[in-house]
């Protein structure tokens, strides 16, 4: 397991009340080049969490950060 000290909490720069879900960010990372979601979890906008990528595997969403955080957007 992977030694995680931080959380980052990301803003989505996406239009006010845009509803996405993890498969949604999951394909526009894929479409810049990234090998699937750069975070470990997405809140919906009802507030429902879910998963991206597995939390054992080191996030694509922070430089410099991705092996000790977990990235949530």
């Amino acid at each position: 397991m992977r030694n995680i000290d931080s959380i980052i909490v990301h803003c989505s720069a996406t239009k006010a009340g845009l509803d996405f879900t993890a498969t949604d960010i999951d394909r526009w990372h894929r479409e810049r080049g990234f090998n699937g979601i750069g975070y470990h979890y997405v809140i919906r906008l009802d507030g429902k969490l879910e998963k991206g990528r597995d939390v054992a595997l080191a996030g694509a969403h922070c430089k410099g950060w991705n092996e000790q955080s977990i990235g949530i957007c």
